[in-house]
């Protein structure tokens, strides 16, 4: 796997390995904004008048009825305030539908380069492949173009930047959507709709924190309107403060274990990993490792006491005995005092936010309205630790910036008896020893990224009439720009030698202005340095990433003609949009050019590789148009037909970059009877390349690989004996060790200017049952499919590996990728962004939603029920033709997963509690049982409950408890994964109070 870390983290062992990676749709029909709840659909579709029209999600016809073709997920306000929720992306993660998020504040974080930002995951298929709208309209992404940013290469919408309390509700469909919105929307799109309409004012203030009592979480909002000009004026505006505090691993008990797969001690253990506690790593050291050759501890080079340990410093500079502990190859340990990942892992990301959002529209006539709406958003999330920046033999040579460091036995800073231990066993003639260490006192890790987003949008929207056809236009203009600003404590490697040196005369200080000029004396040894130490060796990384985006769309519709059925439906419109993304390292990341020559690589200031600026735009030109043909009405009264419609529309998207293509849906719904519905659709959906895609340069990397022609894995692959054949004919012997496969080799990655767009064949057939006899019952149950294929993907070592030696053109492209030295070994490889993966989910969907009135519970009283579940039959992702990777079943993507709520209201009090499901699954759907220890990860269910009182005078105090029977993560999570999957149950019981006033 392609390492995406600036820093070069495993020159010679490939230390620390992934896991692999790793949600019900409401597939209700999405509430009208200003639909009159009691009119029933049926009535609507008999009699439709302008009044009830709307638009739904998915469409830009007003209809009279409110269902969908396409499965949806519909979430209101009311259900988000009754949890307590504060971010949209935690409103859509308890939907079944949406898998693990591919970025949120839970686990580790991108530092500098984008922390604590939320981007959600439709289907499993990518944040990249849902695109997300705010009323109706796109929303400006706060990715940043770096490979090096938070989550894959795409247009993803920060949800942190869209303040809770302006929401009105949240809808989403299963594809279908591309159609209608364009590029993006493969896997489904989500449409947050704002408050456009309010009287009055309203504060809220809201607290919570972990039984634990930390974790705390703080927000105070407001939001104002009124009416204006006899009522034919409107402004809504809402601001909001949010807050919540971070943790690390060692704050939880299931995290603070250290838990971790490691290949077994018992030569006839059943298991090919097995899991160990308090994972240590001994040839690592926190505060010195002392040895008399260039190696790590451990392989006889070692300093000894008299009863033969190996010795290593304390915090307090003391040679103190290095305990293994229970040694599971080279690498790891369980106990021992070893150093530890778990005080440096970050487990949730503190985040700090301020949100506004304002909306007014103004009646200039009878017909025409004008309407503005804005956003702001300053949000900042940090990552409090990640792994310091090393120095030892498994990264590099001794004297080297990531090499142990060489110790001259004079040093001053060593004790008199550390200095008389260690000379004493020093090789004769030899006044120098070498020293690993983990530089933990210098860089914490702690980074941050402040992401401030603008956005506004405004036009003009009206009706008229053509003869007898009523028609609406609406003309609008969308301008958003957000730009990220990132910030860590980066090592500078020139003022660190200058220290590690005491500080000579001569000394020059480093290019790069560090946080102090005046050099310190770095002492080597334990946790004893000031923090003058770290100031004159530490600088301030400051990337920045700015995207901007321009968007004009112009729509007309209404009634097209009449037909024997009522009147058919159209939508045809314009849509002109320009996409623009430009992200500059700042000076420590970009690196030092050669005043010699420009031309050469650029040398880096500290640890980390150079980092290149990435800019670049493009824009498009679409016309698109939509068709609702109404083929019985109800009125007809035809047997087995109360209803038959047909929908189609079409897209044209013409890419500045990508060339021309096209988008497009049919499908339609088939009700036999009143109470029984039955829904289709097949669409055609696009992506277009990202910035990062098309626009990266020949980046630097280090990566480690799975090399085919090793003996170890020639036997692999989709033909074995082809990948032999290849191996063979470039001179590789069959019992051929690769080092790329333990030790990280120097690598590119670069753009693509001649991507192409990804495309998927979509279709979903369902029912939807809404019983007559039982008034505000809904059930609904769904297929959904979607194959994309030409998937656009960053190509990594061993998917170029595997192109070139699994071919049957062998020697092919992809071989020309590769640098082989005269032994075979590899010694550079071109990796880069290419269409060559395909995506495959298949799924059932369901959802069940019951308002039913309880006079006997009290006069005003009510209990609403909601269900939501999701069958993942299929979900697979294969590179070119490589192996299939199987996500179905694996952590995250349980193959059973739904969600319950059940919600009592009555006049002035409340209570509601919740139940989400995790099915089983396991660590690798792709591996044998018997490759992991505790393979299968057991299922599990944790309760939400809250209660809420309402006074006279428009007060409302809720009291919310999350994870009420506080269940813990299944064993041994997040070992193989799934801290995010499983964060309520590693968190534990969390409480809420909020209350709220207005008048």
């Amino acid at each position: 796997m392609t390492s995406t870390s600036p820093r070069n983290r495993g020159r010679r062992l490939a230390l620390f390995t992934s896991a692999g990676i790793a949600a019900l749709a409401v597939s209700t029909p999405v509430l009208a904004q200003d639909a009159d709840d009691g009119v029933s659909d049926e009535q609507a579709e008999a009699a439709p008048t302008e009044a009830n029209a709307i638009v739904v999600t998915g469409s830009r016809i007003r209809r009279a009825n409110r269902d969908t073709l396409e499965p949806s997920i519909v979430v209101g306000s009311e259900q988000i305030e009754e949890r307590g929720l504060t971010n949209v992306g935690e409103v859509l993660e308890d939907q079944p539908a949406f898998g693990p998020p591919s970025n949120n504040p839970v686990g580790g974080q991108s530092g500098s380069f984008g922390s604590g930002q939320t981007f959600i995951n439709f289907f499993g298929l990518g944040s990249q492949r849902t695109l997300t709208l705010v009323n109706g309209r796109r929303y400006v992404s706060s990715n940043t173009a770096s490979i090096f940013g938070p989550v894959a290469a795409g247009s993803q919408v920060d949800l942190n930047t869209i303040p809770t309390l302006m929401v009105d509700r949240i809808e989403s469909i299963a594809v279908g959507g591309a159609p209608i919105y364009g590029a993006d929307a493969i896997a489904g799109t989500v449409n947050i709709i704002l408050k456009d309409r309010f009287e009055g004012v309203r504060f809220d203030a809201q607290m919570g924190i972990a039984e634990e009592g930390d974790a705390k979480e703080y927000r105070l909002g407001a939001m104002a309107g009124t009416s204006f000009a006899d009522g034919r004026g409107n402004v809504v505006a809402a601001v909001e403060y949010n807050k919540t505090n971070g943790l690390l691993y060692t704050d939880r008990e299931r995290t603070a274990q250290g838990l971790f797969y490691a290949a077994p001690n018992d030569p006839n253990s059943p298991f090919d990993n097995v899991i160990i506690s308090d994972r240590r790593i001994p040839i690592l050291s926190e505060y010195g490792a002392p040895t008399i050759a260039d190696i790590v501890p451990g392989f006889g080079a070692d300093i000894y006491d008299a009863d033969g340990n190996t010795l290593v410093f304390d915090a307090n500079g003391n040679l103190i005995p290095l305990d293994f502990g229970d040694r599971h190859g080279v690498v790891n340990s369980s106990g021992g005092n070893g150093f530890s990942l778990t005080p440096v892992s970050n487990l949730l990301s503190p985040v700090e936010r301020y949100l506004g959002a304002i909306h007014a529209s103004y009646d200039v006539t009878d017909t025409i309205t004008a309407f503005l709406e804005g956003q702001y958003a300053n949000s900042k999330g940090t990552e409090l630790r990640s792994q310091p920046v090393y120095n030892t033999w498994l990264f590099d040579d001794a004297g080297t910036p990531d090499g142990n460091l060489i110790v001259p036995i004079s040093n001053p800073f060593l004790s008199d008896e550390a200095r008389a231990t260690i000379a004493a066993q020093l090789p004769a003639g030899q006044d120098f020893f070498y020293l690993g260490r983990a530089n933990t006192d210098l860089i914490s890790g702690e980074g941050s990224s402040t992401v401030e987003v603008y956005r506004l949008s405004g036009g003009l929207r009206g009706d008229f009439y053509l003869g007898s056809r009523n028609l609406n236009w609406e003309v609008s203009g969308t301008y958003g720009r957000s730009r990220t600003e990132g910030s860590s404590r980066e090592l500078v490697q020139q003022n660190f030698e200058n220290a590690l040196a005491g500080c000579p005369t001569d000394a020059e200080n480093s290019p790069v202005a560090t946080i102090s000029s005046t050099c310190a004396p770095f002492n080597p040894f334990g946790n004893q340095n000031t923090q003058a130490v770290a100031d004159y060796v530490t600088t301030i990384a400051d990337p920045t990433a700015t995207n901007e985006q321009y968007d004009f769309i112009a729509t007309l519709g209404g009634d097209l003609v009449n037909i024997w059925s009522g009147a058919v439906g159209f939508s045809i419109g314009y849509e002109h949009r320009k996409e623009s993304a430009d992200f500059d390292p700042g000076v420590f990341f970009y690196g030092e050019e050669d005043p010699t020559d420009p031309t050469a690589p650029r040398s880096q200031y500290g640890r980390s590789i150079p980092i290149d600026p990435v800019s670049g735009s493009y824009n498009t030109d679409e016309v698109f148009g939509e068709l609702q043909v109404p083929l019985i009405s109800p009125s007809m009264d035809v047997p087995f037909v109360n209803l038959l419609e047909a929908k189609g529309a079409v897209r044209y998207v013409d890419n500045s970059l990508t060339g021309g293509d096209t988008t497009w849906t049919v499908g339609g719904r088939w009700k036999p009877v009143e109470d029984l519905a039955f829904r289709g659709n097949f669409t055609r959906s696009i992506r277009a390349p990202a910035i990062t895609e098309l626009f990266n340069p020949n980046s630097a990397i280090f990566t480690t690989a799975d090399d085919p022609c090793d003996a170890r894995f020639i036997n692999n692959g989709p033909n074995p004996a082809q990948r032999a054949a290849n191996c063979a004919a470039d001179g590789l012997p069959a019992d051929f060790t690769s080092n790329i496969v333990d030790f990280t080799t120097r690598g590119s990655l670069s753009g693509n200017t001649d991507l192409q767009n990804e495309t998927a064949d979509s279709w979903t057939i369902g029912a939807v049952f809404t019983p007559t006899f039982a008034p505000g019952l809904t059930l609904s149950v769904d297929y959904v499919d979607i194959a994309l294929s030409g998937a656009i993907q960053s190509v990594d070592a061993e998917g170029t590996l595997e192109a070139c030696y699994d071919a049957n053109d062998f020697p092919n492209s992809a071989c020309d990728r590769i640098d082989r030295d005269a032994d075979g070994q590899v010694e550079f490889i071109r990796t880069g962004y290419l269409n060559v993966a395909s995506y495959d989910y298949q799924g059932i969907i369901a959802d069940m939603r019951w308002t039913q009135s309880t006079p006997f519970l009290g006069a005003d009283s009510s209990i609403s029920l909601r269900g939501s579940y999701q069958y993942i039959d299929k979900l697979q992702q294969q590179v070119g033709t490589g192996d299939l990777s199987t996500f179905r079943g694996g952590i995250g993507y349980a193959k059973h997963q739904g969600t319950v709520g059940i919600t009592y209201q009555n006049d002035n009090w409340g209570a509601f509690t919740q139940f989400q499901y995790i099915g089983k699954s396991v660590v690798d759907a792709d591996a044998d049982p018997s490759a992991y220890q505790f393979f299968e990860r057991n299922d599990v269910v944790f309760m939400d409950a809250g209660i809420s009182f309402k006074t006279e005078d428009d007060f409302t105090f809720r009291f919310i408890v999350e994870n009420v029977f506080d269940r813990d993560a299944p064993y041994p999570s997040p070992a193989g994964g799934g801290v995010v999957t499983y964060f309520d149950g590693i968190m534990g019981r969390y409480f809420k109070v909020a209350a709220t006033f207005g008048f």
